[in-house]
């Protein structure tokens, strides 16, 4: 699903991998689908990697994209994502809007022990990694 988007878009591909691996992350964007069924997605990068995903999507130079850029692209490939997610679980749910969150900032615990499906780029030089999970109910 996300590939036949960022495929084309910016020449990036996904493929399963068995959990998340990046332990210290430059920037992470989380996009919550709340509603009868909630999930959210969840883009991790290093910062490197922001900045080549950046100059591909604003069509600049790495040197030339700043932080701003760097997760304006997480979040598109966010919003990428939970709108294929969304299409594919059918989901009658309105998508929240992306959060950035740096490396300081920790993910929650709990949604790490939710359902978590994670795709990682298949490129060597770009450290990526997008989770789908599904929240338990309380």
């Amino acid at each position: 699903m996300v590939n036949s988007v960022t495929g084309t878009m910016m020449n990036l591909k996904f493929a399963l991998a068995r959990g998340p691996t990046m332990k210290v992350p430059f920037r992470r964007a989380v996009l919550p689908i709340p509603g009868a069924t909630p999930v959210s997605v969840v883009v991790t990068s290093d910062k490197q990697s922001c900045e080549k995903l950046g100059a591909r999507l604003f069509m600049v130079s790495p040197t030339d994209v700043d932080t701003s850029m760097m997760e304006d692209t997480l979040r598109e490939i966010a919003n990428i994502t939970a709108g294929q997610v969304k299409r594919a679980m059918s989901l009658d749910q309105a998508l929240g809007l992306p959060k950035i969150l740096t490396a300081e900032e920790s993910w929650s615990a709990a949604i790490m022990k939710s359902q978590c499906i994670t795709l990682r780029a298949t490129e060597a030089d770009v450290e990526l990694e997008v989770q789908i999970t599904t929240h338990p109910r309380e």
